[in-house]
């Protein structure tokens, strides 16, 4: 027997913040209402053999997913039994245990070291590229029961739906010409990507990705050179990055 879903309304705060850095979080909360879901993560791959884009949010857990994410991008990405999915368009489920992971050191890096037991995947291949939303369980929490993973299942078109919307709205607002829709849409991008960077540090790293010269984000934002190559310094080291080429590829 299946759990309840989510009523049409429990997903209304999701669908107002598709293209924003909410989406993930305000998804989340929508599907705990029926199914627990500890972590989610929304991956797009352009090409599978590239790192993909990804956005995550956390409801219970959460302490190792920025280590997690960085192993998983750094190469264990080509591990992802998602990525051994049909390049034709159709919506995929998948049910992944950790035990049955056979890469030890994909399974060791991105699901043991962080806790997670089970990944449910809405795949599904749109456009030329590859669209995944990942639901995961935690340890404590145990393994998906079977009614909810029919639930799950059964909103997997709709899950779907929604994931291709909010990555083709982000990607229309990356594409504007209006200046401050780049913006909002890179400092969305910006936060999903790391949630502790700063309000400024978002500021000064959009702008740093438009091409604006140090000079020119100061005057932009009002505040002083010196300010505006600290922010930038402190956010490069939050993730991980020392140019911005570097910044390019983890964000683009």
């Amino acid at each position: 027997m299946s759990s309840p879903a989510p009523t049409p309304g429990a997903f209304a705060p999701a669908i107002t913040a598709l293209g924003g850095a909410a989406f993930a979080s305000e998804l989340l909360a929508a599907l705990n209402q029926s199914v627990p879901i500890d972590h989610v993560c929304l991956m797009r791959f352009v090409d599978r053999a590239r790192p993909p884009v990804l956005e995550s949010a956390s409801w219970r857990g959460g302490a190792h997913v920025a280590e997690v994410q960085r192993a998983y991008l750094d190469g264990l990405y080509r591990f992802d039994p998602n990525l051994n999915l049909p390049a034709q368009s159709g919506v995929v489920f998948r049910h992944l245990r950790r035990a049955a992971i056979v890469n030890a050191d994909y399974r060791e890096a991105c699901f043991v070291r962080a806790g997670l037991l089970e990944r449910l995947t809405v795949a599904v291949a749109d456009a030329g590229q590859l669209v995944l939303l990942n639901l995961y369980r935690l340890d404590p929490s145990g393994p998906f029961a079977a009614g909810e993973i029919a639930t799950v299942e059964k909103l997997s078109r709709f899950l779907a739906a929604l994931a291709i919307k909010h990555v083709g709205t982000l990607g229309m607002l990356l594409r504007s010409r209006d200046r401050a829709d780049r913006i909002a849409a890179l400092a969305a991008r910006l936060h999903a990507l790391d949630g502790r960077l700063t309000l400024r540090e978002r500021d000064v790293l959009s702008r740093v990705m438009l091409g604006v010269t140090s000079e020119g984000i100061a005057l932009d934002l009002g505040i002083g050179l010196n300010t505006v190559l600290t922010y930038r310094k402190r956010a490069y080291a939050r993730l991980g990055v020392t140019s911005q080429a570097e910044l390019f590829s983890l964000c683009l």
